[in-house]
């Protein structure tokens, strides 16, 4: 990520090495225009791997974040293992009716 995470609210850690991202803070719709055309290529390079996502430090969700979700679910053969959802999280998954799109671990 090229902007200093200390100066924005949250964002998505993208691992080069493997299809796993680290949501945390506030995913929301700016979130979400910043990492969109990083997180689709990066979907795009390991097309063929289960992403794992883990949840554990996002302090806030909205339709941003879902769609970031989503579209993980989208391009992957195999649904997205999302680690240490909080239940905000699995809320907004349910509500939207998404939430069988993926995998939740602990």
């Amino acid at each position: 990520m090229t902007v200093d995470d200390k100066l924005i609210h949250g964002g998505v850690r993208i691992d080069e090495e493997r299809a796993h991202w680290v949501m945390w803070g506030e995913v929301d719709g700016a979130v979400q225009k910043r990492v969109e055309a990083e997180v689709a290529d990066h979907l795009r390079r390991t097309a063929e791997e289960t992403l794992t996502v883990d949840l554990g430090g996002v302090t806030f969700i909205d339709s941003g974040g879902l769609r970031l979700l989503y579209s993980a679910a989208e391009s992957k053969p195999t649904p997205p293992v999302l680690i240490d959802a909080p239940a905000r999280v699995v809320d907004l998954l349910r509500i939207s009716g998404v939430d069988t799109l993926f995998v939740l671990k602990d």
